[in-house]
Order: C-alpha cells, then sequence, then structure tokens
C-alpha cells in the first residue's frame, strides 16, 4: 500500500497550494481529488466552484486579516507563475464601493496598499460604469485585478509534482483511522498517510465525519458577453442598503467555448442553502437559477447602461461560509485536519491559507505572528 506523511484531499485552490508548500518543505506529499466533471448534468460530483476562468483579486477588505492573507499570497504570484511557466493573473485594478469606503480605505493606506479615493464621475468617463453611490470609491490598482482559476490550480500542480509530490486524479469516498494513520478509499484503490490534511470545501464534513457548523449557500453567476468598450476593471458593490443590488464582477475574459465573458455574481446569501451533498450535487445539475441569473443582468445594464449584451449564460456555485467568517485551518483529531471555508473571498488568498495549513504539520505548529487561528471545537457525528 502506497504511503505518505501528508495526504492532501482536494485539489482545488487551496488544497493544491497546500501540497505545494508541503512538498516544497521537503514532506512526502500526495494531492488528492477528481478533475472537473465532463458533464454537470448527470456526474455525481463532487463539484467544485473554482472550475472557473476568473476571480477577483484583492488587498483591500473591511478585515485585516483577510487583507493580510491576500497581500502575501499576492506577493507570491509572480514566483508562481514564472517557476511553473503558467500565467494566471492579470492586474486590471479594482473598483471598490463600500459601505463605510474612509475606513476601509485608511486600512488599506495602513497595510501600504495602493488604493485612493475617486468619484463616481471618473470612474464613469474612465471605465463607462455608473456608480449610483453617494458615498466615496476606492480605486485599488495593480496587483488588484483577477486570477484565472483553473489555470492557477495547473500552476500549483506542476510545482507540487515538480518538488517531489505525487498528484492523483481520483476522488477519495472514505477515510479510516489505523494503527498507523488514516487509510483513504482512493478510487478503487487504498492509499495510507500519517496525516490527512482535508481541503474539500463544502463536501468537508461527510468525508472527516465531523459536524462541522459550515454554512453552504447556492449561488448563480451570470457570464455576459459584451460589445466593445473601454477595458474594464474588476468591481465590488457593496454601498447599497438594499442587499440584491450588492454586486461583483470580473471583467471580460475568454471562457473555454471562445467567448470573452464578464461574470459578474451577488452578495446576498438570503438565497437558497444546501443542508447536504445531495442538495449540492441538485444544484450543480440544475445550472442555476434563471430568476437570479435575470437579477443579475438588470445590475449589470444599470452598471454599464452604454454597453450592449450580446449573449448570456449562466453557471451554478456554492459559497461555504464559517461562523466567524474566516478560514478554518484547524486539527480535527491527532491525524485529521482541515482546511476550509472560503467564505466567498478564498480563491484571491489561497497560496497563503494554504501555506498556513501546510504548517499545521510542521513540528513547530502554527507560529504566524500576525494571524490567529480561527477555530471552535467540533462535535463528532461517529
Amino acid at each position: 500500500m502506497t504511503s505518505f506523511e501528508v495526504a492532501v484531499v482536494g485539489r482545488g485552490l487551496i488544497g493544491s497550494a497546500a501540497a505545494r508548500h508541503l512538498a516544497e518543505d521537503g514532506r512526502s506529499v500526495a494531492l488528492i481529488g477528481p478533475g472537473e466533471p465532463v458533464d454537470y448534468a448527470t456526474s455525481s460530483g463532487p463539484f467544485a466552484s473554482h472550475y472557473d476562468e476568473g476571480r477577483i483579486t484583492r488587498m483591500i477588505d473591511p478585515d485585516p486579516t483577510w487583507s493580510q492573507l491576500a497581500i502575501r499570497s499576492i506577493a507570491r504570484y509572480a514566483d508562481i507563475e514564472e517557476r511553473s511557466g503558467v500565467p494566471f493573473h492579470t492586474g486590471a485594478g479594482l473598483v471598490y464601493a463600500s459601505a463605510e469606503p474612509r475606513a476601509d480605505l485608511a486600512l488599506a493606506l495602513e497595510l501600504d496598499i495602493d488604493a485612493r479615493e475617486v468619484t463616481a464621475t471618473e470612474v464613469a468617463e474612465r471605465f463607462g460604469i455608473a456608480m449610483s453611490s453617494a458615498e466615496p470609491i476606492i480605486l485599488e490598482s495593480a496587483p488588484a485585478g483577477h486570477i484565472n482559476p483553473r489555470r492557477m490550480i495547473v500552476a500549483q500542480n506542476r510545482l507540487a509534482s515538480a518538488a517531489g509530490g505525487v498528484i492523483v486524479d481520483a476522488p477519495v469516498s472514505a477515510a479510516a483511522p489505523t494503527r498507523n494513520g488514516v487509510q483513504l478509499t482512493v478510487g478503487n484503490d487504498t492509499m495510507l498517510a500519517d496525516c490527512v490534511l482535508f481541503c474539500t470545501g463544502a463536501w468537508a464534513a461527510e468525508l472527516v465525519a465531523v459536524d462541522l457548523p459550515l454554512e453552504r449557500t447556492l449561488r448563480t453567476i451570470l457570464l455576459a458577453e459584451l460589445d466593445d468598450g473601454p477595458p474594464l476593471p474588476s468591481l465590488i458593490s457593496r454601498a447599497e442598503t438594499d442587499s440584491d443590488r450588492d454586486v461583483y464582477w470580473v471583467p471580460p475574459v475568454r471562457f473555454p467555448d471562445g467567448r470573452i465573458m464578464l461574470k459578474i455574481g451577488g452578495y446576498d446569501r438570503s438565497v437558497g442553502r444546501a443542508t447536504d451533498p445531495a442538495d449540492v450535487v441538485d444544484w450543480f445539475r440544475s445550472g442555476g437559477s434563471p430568476t437570479e441569473a435575470d437579477g443579475l443582468e438588470d445590475r449589470l445594464r444599470v452598471l454599464l447602461p452604454d454597453r450592449t449584451i450580446r449573449s448570456r449564460d449562466m453557471k451554478p456555485c456554492v459559497v461555504t461560509d464559517t461562523p466567524h467568517g474566516l478560514p478554518w485551518i484547524d486539527w480535527i483529531d491527532d491525524r485529521v485536519a482541515v482546511a476550509i471555508g472560503g467564505c466567498g473571498s478564498a480563491a484571491k488568498s489561497a497560496d497563503e491559507i494554504g501555506r498556513l495549513a501546510g504548517t499545521l504539520f510542521a513540528d513547530e505548529g502554527w507560529t504566524d505572528p500576525v494571524l490567529k487561528l480561527a477555530s471552535f471545537t467540533p462535535s463528532h457525528t461517529g
């Protein structure tokens, strides 16, 4: 039976980053998980929201912990791209409107983030974006912009493999403790690891047999093909009092079907929630909510009044939230750890979240002088 020091389960953004850091630190590592489903309508999963071409990357945030996670991750983008040979980052900038913009800007400047206050008029003249907020708007310069999650995972996997990590393209269906570690059922095979790190997002609780108080929100993303116009930055608008109008977008990027599409989503978490994996499977198979997509299209037309939508599509995704609003990086027991709960903000910070998860397996453990472990006591279900 093949054996490793650490098995990282989940080949998404966090799991791939954790495996790279562990492998480059000299650990014997297996990174395990299936690839993207070929047909969403018939697949039984597991699904994931990182099967995507664009995610916002930024350092500004109302929470200094999220800012620190992003600052550290973004600082390593260029090195990951250069050593892997896989580009995934575009510094298109970010237009950011929030309920407390001056407080957010003050924190950004304290952390030496390149951001400044701009007016709605300036945003309209430069980008053609119609911002209705009377509050100041913040423009964060590059490296804010967006990343390609699929390509970032390829880059991380390539570096993990180069450092001696083993990539296993198969799902894990069971994990059982043994005298010598944890035995994993991987496809039709079994593997043994001294310790296991689960980076499995919405699927974590069932795999680790622990009642993790995670909330899985079912969301719909609208993809819109626009006519020609000025280059757009990434955008976050949380300044509206009506949460249905709080949106974000990734500017137009090329998708696998060849179309160049803007991706827009909403921040309203009052929509459907999944209580178990079967709900998540049904949601991804459904293709998403046409009603939510229509609402996003209406919002996009308000924000870009002079642009024409040539075509549109939609896709489902799931946001996994924690009670404390931060990723949960902690031990379940003396052999099993988790790094889960992106809270809709983890893609840009995944490299640092993965690095921190890897430090759980070091002799000294988590010794970060700035960030504190966001943790709670789990209750076992079996």
